[in-house]
């Protein structure tokens, strides 16, 4: 027969069978997962979840959800006002949710319709779950197609929801519960010493007369020896146990106050223990008891004594003081001997106005610092303190040691030893006074000391080592002065060491660590062998001497040659540069000269003849300025010749008078009125006296005077050059002559030049056999320089033509001449083409290439340094488009050394010649390789 229920009776079914489910959980999660999944069965519903609201009941965060899969499920946590913003605040205020259809709300915005599409929920009832007057869960049920709800599903779902959220409360009350438990029954189980509860038993007349163990730990049975005594009282346990124990422990029950004391118990075979009890509260009479068996602590204690009475007996007239002392530091027993040195006051760990302690350095100890309180610590202290004490108006040193004594792996005590040694002192202290003044000695010498066994080992250290390196004396004995020698150096002061005892002395310069700086400074480190009067080495005595300064010097004078041979290898180079940039322009105006006088111009054949003289003298001078390293030599060439420096003088004066004139001075001339004849080079004299007429002109204020003047005096011609200029400080006249060197005075312009003028008249004057000297009486008072030539006993000295003999070939020569100097190149085309050889010009390599085939030059005058094809690539092309016939390769290049030579030979050329070329040596050379017609 088909029993209908009514909606009320079916709900208490759902109740009963809820409770009766979730009563045997204990886990809150298990709780809320069955109640989902008993709801979710009984209402047919697509999904019952059970979720938990933040502090600001914002958002809700699921716990467990139960349905059948039709909805989507809920992730992490979600806003309740995603949903509406009238859920959120009927969950805030524990109201019960019920919709029939979500797509029938209205005011609903676009995002809280989605949340409800995404979620797949058209039906649902949510219930607020209230605790402690404030929403706290949320129970919800729903369903993916509309639904109306009875009011008995409503009721329904609202009960289900207290009585989970109830029974969630419930299950982690007792969950916490259990974890308080664990961890107490762990604190009280790792308990090293006893522990138990008991609950002490009075008699009729209030008496304590027993007690019944409630609870004890682990380590009970260790300190006891009795096992399975919970639920049993002391009599059934122990049932000699003395009534003592039973009154001390009612005592406790009743006062409340808590007891601790050690006690023995016969009843347990003689234990002895120290007990801590104290009253439960709330427990009734129940007593707490912490004890742990010190039965053998006090074994030890009684032992001790026994021990102390037999070692009394044994040592009490031994020569020594001996003492034993427990582990507070309290002398237990003395034997009379150290009773006498003491005077009965032994020493302890408190301070005494009597008692002074020194370590073997000398060091006043604390009372810490005693053997006694050593030995305590577990150290064996030989006996090496010393006690200064005083007794009965007197004085005396006790040196005292101590070791300690174990038992069962921890000190009981020590035992102290004690010997006058107030003889040893005062012959110690005679001997530190005699060290004293050896010392003072030693600290007065600036030098580092030391004393040294074999190979190395120092013994002692003077105080200006640790006052020099920062290394105490005890740091540096042995090996450990080494850690104050720079790493690099160590092996070979071992060395040195390894090497001594041959020569019976040690030498070695090593670097050492200067303190606060922490820089290495070098010195040097003797050593002598000291022996005994049998000959054997007893000892080595030391000093280490500062050479710092001697081995600055040192490294500043080689950085001064280094930086010497750098500056001169660069003034080479910059000399040689220069001169061959010079040459450059020189070589087209050198040639044009040349080629105008051979034109034979008349009119103008005296300015020419000046303007060559001119040119030549400029050529010289930038030979002179690629050899000022022959200057630094002494290895100037000369090209001598019987003159007259009469003559001399004069291109000295042409050469000089556009630079006097130009600052506005007046040149007074005075030459000897006889022949001034002199075996020299004319162009190096020139260039001498022009120097020094030039440098007249340039350190005398306009309108000033310069005086040039020659006399012949005891086989000696004398020229002189002075002016009214600016002087120089008579001290530094010696500096004039040094290479590059130009004295300025405050405030005087620079003037140009290279410093290098009046070395050069130097240089000359001195290849020529003569003296230059130099004075001037201060600032501003002018200067006077004096040449000194040795003259020739002649009366007839030959002269120089200037004419040259030139003979026009008789037959034409092809030359080619190739230069990226246009007027070099064309300058030196004219000449040829002037003597009457047919010329071709090209202006670099490719264009020299070009024209050689359909030339067919006999000769190339070819640049080096072009752009593009260098000269030295064009010849070796040249020689292999050669057909066969004679040609001759010219280098021309304002390169002239040895390996420049050697290169151009290396690519074909058969000569080389340095640029500007004069025309007589290009003749010369057209005649040797081309023949005279």
């Amino acid at each position: 027969m088909l029993e209908v229920q009514s909606p009320e009776t079916a709900s208490q079914s759902v109740l009963l069978a809820l409770e009766d489910g979730i009563r045997r959980i204990r886990d809150p999660r298990e709780v809320m997962a069955f109640a989902a999944a008993h709801l979710a069965r009984h209402l047919r519903v697509d999904r019952v979840c059970y979720a938990e609201m933040d502090e600001a009941g914002e958002r809700f965060a699921l716990q467990v959800e139960s349905g059948n899969g039709r909805l989507p499920p809920l992730a992490g946590q979600q806003r309740l006002d995603d949903f509406g913003d009238f859920v959120g605040e009927s969950m805030r205020r524990g109201e019960v949710l019920c919709c029939d259809d979500t797509a029938a709300i209205r005011g609903l915005s676009a995002l809280q319709r989605r949340a409800y599409r995404d979620s797949g929920i058209r039906a649902h009832i949510s219930v607020s779950l209230v605790r402690d007057g404030d929403s706290r869960a949320i129970l919800a049920v729903h369903h993916a197609d509309p639904r109306v709800w009875t009011s008995a599903e409503r009721a329904l779902v609202r009960d289900v929801g207290e009585r989970t959220s109830a029974s969630v409360l419930r299950t982690r009350v007792a969950a916490e519960l259990r974890r308080s438990e664990a961890r107490f029954r762990q604190l009280f189980e790792s308990i090293d010493q006893g522990f138990c509860i008991i609950d002490v038993l009075f008699d009729a007349d209030g008496h304590a007369s027993d007690y019944r163990f409630v609870e004890v730990n682990g380590a009970f049975a260790r300190h006891t020896g009795l096992g399975e005594v919970v639920g049993r009282t002391a009599r059934e346990v122990v049932a000699d146990l003395e009534a003592s124990w039973y009154e001390l422990y009612g005592e406790v029950a009743l006062t409340g106050q808590p007891r601790r004391f050690e006690k023995q118990t016969v009843g347990m075979g003689g234990r002895w223990f120290e007990v801590y009890a104290f009253p439960l509260e709330g427990g009734g009479h129940q007593v707490g008891i912490l004890f742990s068996d010190i039965s053998d602590r006090r074994r030890i204690t009684d032992a001790m004594r026994e021990s102390q009475s037999q070692l009394a007996a044994v040592i009490e007239h031994v020569p020594v003081g001996i003492g034993l002392f427990d582990t507070e530091g309290r002398y237990l027993m003395a034997n009379p001997h150290l009773q006498e040195l003491v005077g009965n006051v032994l020493p302890s760990r408190e301070p005494r106005s009597r008692w002074r302690a020194y370590d073997a350095e000398g060091n006043l100890l604390a009372p810490s610092e005693y053997p006694s309180a050593r030995a305590l610590r577990g150290e064996t202290v030989p006996p090496t303190v010393d006690f200064h004490i005083y007794l009965d108006g007197g004085e005396r040193w006790i040196v005292f040691g101590a070791v300690p004594l174990w038992r069962d792996g921890k000190v009981a005590g020590g035992i102290s030893v004690a010997q006058d040694i107030t003889e040893r002192r005062r012959v110690e202290s005679a001997l530190r006074e005699s060290e004293w003044r050896l010392s003072t000695l030693i600290e007065g010498i600036p030098l580092l000391v030391w004393r040294s066994s074999d190979r190395g080992h120092w013994t002692w250290a003077s105080p200006q080592w640790e006052q020099f390196t920062g290394q105490s004396q005890q740091d540096a004995v042995g090996l450990g002065w080494l850690a104050s020698i720079h790493p690099e150096d160590r092996d070979a002061t071992l060395q040195a060491w390894a090497r001594a005892g041959e020569r019976e002395e040690m030498r070695v310069e090593h670097r050492v660590r200067q303190a606060g700086t922490g820089s290495y400074v070098w010195h040097s480190t003797r050593s002598r062998a000291l022996k005994d009067p049998r000959g054997r080495i007893v000892e080595w005595l030391g000093t280490t001497a500062d050479i710092q300064q001697f081995k600055n010097l040192h490294a500043r004078q080689r950085e001064l040659l280094e930086l010497q041979a750098d500056q001169s290898r660069r003034k080479d180079e910059f000399l040689a540069i220069l001169a061959h940039e010079l040459r450059n322009p020189l070589a087209p105006l050198r040639t044009t000269l040349e080629l105008l006088v051979e034109a034979g111009d008349a009119p103008f054949a005296p300015a020419l003849a000046r303007m060559q003289r001119q040119v030549d003298h400029m050529v010289r001078l930038v030979e002179d300025l690629l050899e000022v390293s022959r200057i630094t030599h002494g290895t100037i060439e000369l090209r001598r010749e019987q003159l007259d420096v009469n003559e001399v003088l004069q291109v000295a004066i042409d050469t000089s008078r556009p630079w006097i004139e130009q600052a506005g001075h007046q040149l007074e001339v005075a030459l000897s009125p006889r022949a001034c004849i002199v075996d020299g080079d004319p162009v190096r004299l020139a260039q001498v006296f022009s120097n020094l007429l030039n440098n007249a002109a340039k350190f005398t204020h306009a309108p000033g005077r310069i005086a040039l003047g020659s006399r012949r005096e005891d086989g000696w011609l004398r020229v002189s050059v002075a002016d009214n200029g600016v002087g120089m400080p008579p001290e530094r006249i010696g500096e004039i002559f040094n290479l590059f060197t130009q004295i300025r005075q405050e405030k005087q312009q620079m003037l140009s030049g290279l410093g290098i003028g009046l070395t050069l008249v130097r240089s000359i004057v001195e290849l020529h056999g003569g003296h230059v000297r130099a004075h001037s009486d201060g600032i501003g008072q002018g200067s006077h320089f004096e040449v000194e030539l040795p003259l020739v006993n002649t009366s007839n000295p030959g002269e120089d033509d200037m004419a040259t003999d030139y003979t026009t070939p008789g037959n034409r020569h092809r030359v080619m001449v190739v230069d990226d100097n246009r007027d070099a190149a064309d300058a030196i085309a004219e000449y040829l083409e002037f003597a009457g050889h047919d010329v071709a010009v090209a202006y670099d390599g490719e264009a020299a290439l070009a024209r050689f085939a359909g030339f067919a030059p006999e000769m190339v005058l070819m640049d080096l340094g072009m752009p593009g094809i260098s000269g030295y690539d064009t010849a070796t092309r040249m020689r292999a488009l050669n057909s066969g016939a004679a040609l001759t390769l010219v280098a021309l290049s304002g390169w002239t050394h040895e390996e420049d030579k050697r290169r151009s030979r290396e690519a074909g050329f058969d000569a080389h010649l340095a640029k500007p070329v004069e025309v007589a040596t290009l003749r010369r050379l057209i005649e040797e390789h081309l023949g005279r017609g």
